[in-house]
């Protein structure tokens, strides 16, 4: 808390005033996290919830141990081990952050006051002196009349390390003797840095309060900057190379993005990978690639002719290295060709055919088989509808940030083509991409024009799942140059991360070909900066399995963070359908993950496979299974036909007869549009939710409905053929809408099935909506579940392949007041950033949700998955892999890259 007290209780009320004025709005700005329900309905996960874009951004200086407007910790470990009692003496004096006051009378060293020079002090006010241990003193007065000036530390500090820096041998004016260059460099970067770190500190919690302070940053931050440069080129005038390294670090992580930096680091840096190069030794060639790696990964596309040439000389060597190993295997030496394959791919890993023959010898190639339920054709973001699709489109493409799970299913967000996570800017995030150049074969580029094009192809189907984020987004982004771009938000969002996870294409190649975001050429052969890229052709055909193959993508591995990922080399996609016996491929190893396994299956799994693979079920789904309802049918523009259908159901009594196979615990009735144990699902008084079934308010409004005798008595159910749970499920509904009129006279509702290959369906549905009811999954792509059912809902998106496949609201669907008010309620939402405000809001869509009957919400079904013990699923770099049930089974590759078979 600031120390400058107000003699007198007016100054008191004041400051307590302002202080409650800045308490408002720090709980104003600041969104807690918010504790949701696990969908197994005991463990809890906290979804965290970002600080808004226009606020300021979070403070990342927190103390090591102590806070630093009380004592600056690493001066305090700085002076214990100087040698130099000059440099000793600095960090002693300097290691309370103090500010100078000079009055009338005396000059005395008090605690830091809020306000800057410029603005106004009261009449009366209080300070803290220092005594000579550094320890505040009891408050006393002080007339601003007798002040006759007031330093502040940040500036004392500067002027303190230009003495320091002026002195010989560094400088030219007269200092302590015995003292180098180095410790010169490093006491003053180790003092500014340590100010720097107090003053953001204290501006964050107002102990520097005001745009007055603003001034007094710059000054500070650009010295300690010139510091580091000069501590980099002393350590390379030296050829202390160890050192050069280390500084090197650690610039670059303090100063991504600026272009002065890159070009001293480069100096540095061609200087050491040359003498790495000029050596005899394989180490130290790699040496050299990772240390380009690490200042290609903090400046894309610097570093000029130089930092080519090195690149080239790197390949040069690679190219080779593999062609020894090319002539090893020819005379049958394969330890040799193994030995020289291995340097070629830690040299170059892009050397066209070294991962072919990595594949042949087997060497460091590493294949994971996934069976999958429908073999892929359509795999670019803005075509993939099956899940097999989606888990290729999470293979081959990356957003600027991706989401990753951990053990409890809870999401975080981790940096994809970012290099690090985005800053926070005001209205906005700025970041790094991870670029590259077109090659001389014609390969595509990737750089921040490409994040422009990828908004622009977006934006040309606004109403498309694919550009879910665009309403949040406003307009598109501004490249400051190749590698850097900035993305503006025109409303907050509780978690702006989310919006970042939208894949990037190679925009700019794209439309130099003229082709749109859904571009079915595109679709069937999909490029982009993913671990992986598509191999030509299917493997397998006629009764053999079909497989898909995607092969690591060397320019994903060639950042320094990313060393040698993918970890695994090729990943097959297995049409399981065809495999005679899916648990023998287990036992064989040529089978390592098979998702959506039904619940009456596990047992078989469990006690044939015991100690080679096990089963898991997702902690956490946002897959629901709902009955689609076609709003441009006349028939279902009848809002009490539609609450019939929804009531008729019995939820529970499926879900027992069909799913669960005798295990209670597993699979949920949905009582409203989202997830039984997410936030967003109204509660009853008792805690639980409340059923819909009904059926005797059922078959009274459905048959008010068949009065009319212009009202269409036979509904028409699309079912996915080749899923015997789906169809018995549909079976079960027939009859229990049919069952209504077992003893009722009059007309009666019939439900004519028909079955179609699931692809076939979601066209029928989602493009050509030529169907009455449907039985479909849709899968919920965040935690913001109201916000997805407003994009789901928007009588904007309800053209051929919008998000509005329903049709709810659409133009000539006779939409009536409350279907207007869930509409207008929906796209409100949007505005809102704050979780408690939209929560209560929620509770008012779901009322209106069921009253109005979008679609007719059935379950939510648990997944289960079985995955061979070989398969560690790593998200980060830890020793620790997580649990497979924390992944998303839809798109399932989730942090692949770091995947491994051990």
């Amino acid at each position: 808390m600031s120390v400058l007290a107000r003699v007198g209780r007016p100054w008191h009320r004041a400051l307590a005033a302002l202080a409650g004025l800045f308490a408002a709005f720090a709980v104003g700005v600041a969104q807690p996290p918010v504790e949701v329900e696990d969908p197994k309905g005991g463990l809890k996960k906290r979804v965290v919830v970002e600080d808004d874009p226009v606020a300021k951004s979070k403070d990342e200086h927190a103390a090591p141990t102590t806070p630093p407007d009380v004592r600056l910790d690493e001066l305090v470990a700085g002076a214990d081990g100087a040698k130099h009692p000059a440099i000793k003496a600095l960090f002693q004096r300097n290691r309370v952050p103090f500010d100078r006051l000079t009055t009338k009378s005396a000059t005395m060293q008090i605690r830091p006051i809020p306000l800057a020079r410029g603005e106004r002090l009261p009449l009366t006010f209080g300070v803290q002196e220092y005594d000579r241990e550094g320890r505040p003193t009891d408050p006393q007065g002080i007339n601003s009349t007798d002040v006759r000036k007031v330093e502040y530390f940040e500036e004392i500090v500067v002027a303190e390390a230009n003495q320091v820096l002026g002195a010989k041998p560094l400088g030219t004016a007269n200092g302590p003797d015995g003292w180098t260059v180095t410790e010169q460099l490093d006491a003053a970067e180790l003092l500014l840095s340590a100010t720097l770190r107090f003053h953001d500190y204290a501006r964050a919690r107002n102990i520097r309060r005001g745009r007055g302070w603003d001034d007094f940053r710059k000054p500070l931050f650009e010295r300690l900057r010139e510091v580091r440069l000069l501590l980099l080129k002393n350590a390379v005038a030296g050829n202390d190379w160890g050192r050069v390294r280390e500084v090197g670090t650690r610039v670059m992580a303090a100063y991504p993005g600026d272009a002065a930096v890159a070009a001293e680091v480069a100096v540095a840096r061609v200087s050491e990978t040359k003498r790495l190069l000029a050596s005899e030794t394989h180490f130290d060639h790699v040496k050299a690639k990772e240390l380009l790696d690490e200042f290609e990964a903090s400046y894309p596309g610097a570093g000029g002719a130089a930092v080519k040439a090195i690149r080239t000389e790197l390949s040069r060597r690679a190219q080779a290295a593999f062609a020894r190993a090319v002539e090893k295997k020819a005379a049958n030496d394969l330890t040799a060709a193994r030995d020289a394959l291995t340097r070629a791919a830690a040299l170059d890993p892009t050397v066209p055919g070294v991962r072919e023959l990595q594949r042949e010898l087997k060497t460091g190639y590493q294949t994971l088989s996934v069976g999958v339920r429908q073999f892929p054709e359509q795999m670019s973001p803005a075509t993939a509808r099956l899940d097999s699709e989606k888990q290729v489109v999470e293979l081959v493409f990356e957003g600027v940030l991706a989401e990753v799970p951990d053990d409890n299913g809870a999401a975080r967000y981790v940096p994809g083509a970012a290099v690090v996570s985005p800053h926070v800017v005001p209205g906005g995030r700025e970041f790094l991409l991870r670029g590259f150049d077109a090659s001389a074969t014609g390969r595509y580029g990737f750089e921040s024009h490409d994040l422009v094009s990828t908004l622009k192809l977006m934006g040309k189907r606004p109403e498309t799942w694919n550009s879910y984020a665009l309403p949040w987004i406003d307009g598109l982004p501004t490249p400051k140059d190749n590698v850097a771009a900035r993305v503006a938000f025109k409303q907050g969002h509780p978690d702006p991360r989310a919006l970042l996870t939208f894949k990037l294409l190679p925009g700019r190649w794209m439309e130099g070909k003229g082709m749109a975001a859904d571009d079915a050429g595109f679709a069937e052969a999909p490029l982009g900066t993913g671990p992986f890229k598509l191999q030509p052709g299917a493997r397998g055909d006629g009764t053999a399995p079909r497989e898909l193959v995607l092969v690591d993508n060397p320019l994903y591995g060639r950042w320094r963070d990313r060393t040698s990922q993918p970890f695994i080399k090729e990943v097959r996609l297995v049409e399981v359908a065809k495999i005679p016996n899916p648990v023998e491929a287990f036992q064989q190893g040529s089978l390592h993950v098979l998702t959506d396994v039904p619940t009456a299956d596990l047992e078989k799994y469990r006690s044939q496979l015991s100690g080679r693979a096990q089963d898991y079920t997702a902690v956490n789904g946002r897959r629901v299974h709902i009955l689609a309802l076609n709003h441009r049918r006349p028939a279902l523009q009848s809002k009490i036909l539609r609450q019939g259908l929804m009531t008729a159901i019995d939820r529970e009594r499926i879900l027992n007869e069909v799913f669960r196979a005798g295990r209670p615990e597993f699979h949920r009735a949905l009582t409203g549009p989202f997830p039984p144990q997410s936030w967003a699902t109204t509660k009853g008084p008792t805690g639980q939710t409340v059923p819909l079934v009904n059926r005797d308010l059922a078959l009274t409004r459905i048959r008010n409905y068949l009065f009319d005798m212009g009202a269409k008595a036979e509904l028409t159910l699309l079912y996915p053929d080749g899923d015997p749970q789906a169809a018995t499920a549909c079976r079960k509904i027939k009859d229990q809408v049919e069952g209504l009129f077992k003893d009722a006279p009059g007309r009666k509702l019939t439900i004519a099935l028909e079955p179609l290959p699931l692809r076939d369906l979601l066209v029928r549905v989602e493009d050509e909506h030529r169907y009455d009811l449907a039985y479909v999954p849709f899968d919920y792509p965040d935690d913001w579940y109201p916000f997805a059912l407003g994009g789901m809902l928007d009588p904007l998106a309800a053209e051929r392949g919008g998000r509005n496949w329903t049709g709810f609201q659409a133009k000539g669907t006779g939409a009536d007041d409350a279907d207007s008010r869930l509409g207008q309620l929906l796209n409100e939402l949007r505005a809102y950033r704050a979780f408690g405000p939209l929560a209560e809001k929620t509770v008012e869509v779901q009322k209106l949700f069921n009253e109005c009957v979008p679609f007719v919400p059935l379950w939510q079904l648990d997944r289960h998955m079985v995955v061979h013990n070989s398969v560690k699923i790593y998200t980060d770099d830890t020793d620790t892999p997580i649990s497979p049930r924390a992944l998303n089974q839809t798109t399932l590759f989730q942090g692949v890259a770091r995947w491994r078979l051990e």
